[in-house]
């Protein structure tokens, strides 16, 4: 059956559904997507928050009383991050994403924005071309790595590492990192997630040199934050020996982490024990006022 060229679109803020209509929309958007997503409601609000979402900013597109399509703006300060751009397949290809897009742009516009970025799968030729297209520029590519379970020997942990709380490892944040974080690896994404963490401190006497933030989920240790103080004489020993005593401690469970940036300093880290590349991501950045 032939698409109808003539309908209409309006966009109108995510606010105007309920938690319930928007997951449902984004699950529907990402039906067949390169990987699987699917999320409820709860999860959902749970990522509103740890993402600093704005649901009053992000936007809907609706036919006829019928949600289409949907983008979601998070804004942190003068910086913004567009992510949950989808839009259901019987309605692609029909310009509604630029239209999103566009309204998101002239949202971070009129919040007085310095940066709007983004991740896009490097295989969504197709969105990149659009962002590309749209004055978003490349500035780094993001990995999502894996391993394997049964890669460690159970060992206990050694001396000089022990857990410590999100609280007090975070404290440490903003000192032991020397590379920009994208958005859920930031700070405040990981504040927000304190309550789920687990902690690993490297401790020369009472000072803290590294350490490493991570879940237990889904047969996995998913790492949220890995990170050695730059001014400690073996930096990158010192991240493998963390993940070391991470895994060693469940040598059954896998690893995974989302997001790690190529020029991250601690990549390595997880290369060197047996970590692969499962997914790459462009990160790409449009300077608002330009």
């Amino acid at each position: 059956m032939k698409k109808s060229t003539s309908f209409s679109v309006d966009l109108v803020p995510a606010t105007a559904l309920s938690y319930d209509r928007l997951t449902l929309l984004i699950n529907q958007a990402y039906m067949n997507y390169y990987l699987p997503v699917w999320i409820d409601a709860t999860q959902f609000a749970r990522m509103c928050v740890v993402e600093d979402i704005d649901l009053r900013k992000s936007v809907v597109a609706i036919s006829d009383d019928t949600p289409v399509a949907i983008a979601l703006l998070a804004l942190r300060g003068d910086d913004g991050w567009l992510s949950g751009l989808g839009v259901l397949a019987t309605w692609r290809r029909r310009g509604i994403a630029r239209r999103v897009v566009e309204h998101l742009q002239a949202m971070a516009h009129a919040e007085a924005l310095r940066t709007l970025r983004l991740e896009v799968l490097a295989q969504n030729e197709g969105g990149l071309a659009l962002y590309q297209q749209l004055d978003f520029r490349s500035e780094r590519d993001l990995l999502v790595l894996t391993l394997e379970p049964g890669t460690f020997d159970p060992l206990p942990l050694p001396s000089g590492i022990a857990p410590a709380s999100p609280g007090v490892i975070l404290a440490s944040y903003n000192a032991f990192h020397d590379t920009r974080m994208p958005w859920q690896r930031q700070l405040a994404s990981l504040m927000h997630r304190q309550d789920e963490l687990r902690g690993l401190a490297l401790w020369e006497a009472s000072r803290m040199a590294g350490y490493v933030l991570y879940q237990l989920q889904q047969g996995n240790h998913v790492v949220a934050d890995l990170a050695v103080d730059p001014e400690y004489p073996h930096r990158l020993r010192a991240a493998r020996a963390l993940l070391t005593a991470m895994h060693s401690a469940r040598p059954d469970m896998g690893g995974s982490t989302i997001n790690l940036p190529t020029d991250d300093p601690l990549l390595p880290a997880f290369t060197g024990l047996h970590y692969r590349i499962w997914q790459r991501q462009h990160e790409l950045v449009w300077e608002v006022g330009e």
